[in-house]
């Protein structure tokens, strides 16, 4: 495969930039997908890219328990993975939610208001979490338990149907690649490090730190439990006004044909 990797900021630019013809395939979380399909895109979903419980509490040290989240200011972008998993906390725990301050901040403003005292906790990823926690100079921790017992974070691989279709040599030899650098990730981390270096511009020895405790995981697959999963997180989107239109049946962007003629015991429930 003779790749390009473009890097944005945020997921929903990459699917953005797949929609606008820039781009062959993205990978994001559930959420900016729904709102895609919802809105006319016909995407496909040849696999589940990326998975694990890298969305993360960073609280400060006065919230010992769950329960001390009530009174305190909670930053996370409002409408994200973060907010859905903060509110899954919230009910799972029983939290009476009109009592904790969720405010809307986006993830490279988290750090420097909690440091300035505005906020008491943020919800994001690596390596904002390490950020935080190591610029709070031990006043701050990653939450216990924390957001693992009540979501599994997914990032799905996303492509044009249309292109799928005129392409599916090179669907199926993308999800060879993907699982072959599974296997380098876990035979051989550091050969796998280097390489993200590169890409993300980061010392080589810094890079199996932040995939430790990123906690994800990249084997491929897809499972038939993944529809009702979307229509679990399209229900909230729709409850919080984040939903941009009835996105009909989400089994329709799944395709499993691709994975099952590379990997078959990889696709369950389809």
């Amino acid at each position: 495969i003779d790749s390009q990797v473009i890097l944005f900021d945020v997921g929903f630019l990459g699917t953005e930039a797949v929609l606008a013809g820039q781009a062959e395939t993205a990978t994001t979380a559930a959420f900016p997908m729904i709102n895609f399909v919802a809105k006319g895109a016909d995407l496909i979903v040849p696999c589940i890219a990326i998975t694990g419980d890298n969305i993360k509490i960073v609280a400060l040290d006065t919230i010992k328990t769950p329960q001390d989240f009530v009174g305190k200011r909670v930053g996370l972008i409002h409408g994200s993975v973060a907010h859905f998993g903060f509110d899954r906390y919230i009910q799972h725990f029983k939290l009476p939610k009109d009592k904790i301050r969720i405010e809307n901040v986006p993830a490279a403003e988290q750090v420097a208001l909690m440091a300035k005292g505005d906020l008491d906790a943020f919800v994001w990823v690596e390596p904002v979490v390490s950020r935080g926690i190591e610029i709070m100079k031990g006043r701050a921790r990653v939450m216990e338990p924390n957001l693992g017992v009540v979501m599994t974070n997914r990032d799905y691989l996303q492509m044009q149907r249309a292109w799928a279709q005129k392409n599916p040599d090179v669907v199926t030899g993308m999800l060879r690649a993907y699982i072959e650098a599974n296997e380098l990730i876990k035979a051989d981390p550091k050969a796998a490090a280097a390489f993200a270096a590169k890409r993300l511009n980061l010392p080589p020895e810094q890079v199996p730190e932040l995939l430790r405790k990123g906690g994800s995981r990249w084997d491929i697959y897809l499972d038939g439990a993944l529809p009702g999963e979307l229509a679990t997180i399209a229900d909230w989107m729709r409850e919080n006004k984040r939903l941009a239109a009835e996105p009909g049946d989400l089994k329709r962007i799944f395709a499993p044909e691709y994975l099952r003629k590379v990997a078959p015991e990889s696709v369950k429930g389809f």
